[in-house]
């Protein structure tokens, strides 16, 4: 038994082409959870989007880190060109996305806790521990970087 498997985490070790993507609610957008501290809900996953497809903007109440793998990136939220390599670091509340995929693109994230997802139009969407993605309702406030921060 893995050392990590006696802790209780959810962790998918080995070769990450070993495991299954899993489809997220937006079209041609993918995830694969390597790690999650089922108590802290620090999470660390490979995000895929399909060439063509768009992961719409959002929010999160936590701070998020981005690492563009491979692929090629146009955020439309910042007009700039994501470029493997790229390394970003997105704090609680910050709306970014409308990350659209120029070419097939896998991005190496880290959440500092349960990732949570709250899109433009109010929807809010969590992880459960295995990475796959649940509407959990509405948000119930303003979607602006100022209200996030105090959810």
């Amino acid at each position: 038994m893995h050392p990590i498997e006696r802790a209780k985490y959810f962790a998918q070790i080995g070769n990450h082409e070993d495991h299954e993507w899993k489809e997220m609610p937006w079209p041609g957008v993918y995830n694969k959870v390597l790690y999650c501290d089922p108590v802290m809900g620090t999470t660390i996953e490979l995000a895929r989007i399909d060439k063509g497809a768009t992961f719409p903007v959002h929010y999160h109440p936590t701070v998020q880190t981005l690492f563009l793998v491979s692929g090629l990136i146009k955020d439309k939220n910042r007009e700039r060109m994501i470029t493997p390599g790229t390394f970003d670091i997105i704090p609680a509340g910050e709306r970014h996305a409308g990350y659209h995929a120029v070419e097939d693109s896998i991005q190496y994230k880290l959440f500092s806790a349960t990732p949570m997802y709250i899109m433009e139009d109010k929807e809010m969407y969590c992880y459960k521990t295995d990475g796959t993605v649940v509407r959990i309702g509405d948000a119930d406030c303003d979607t602006s970087c100022e209200n996030m921060i105090m959810i």
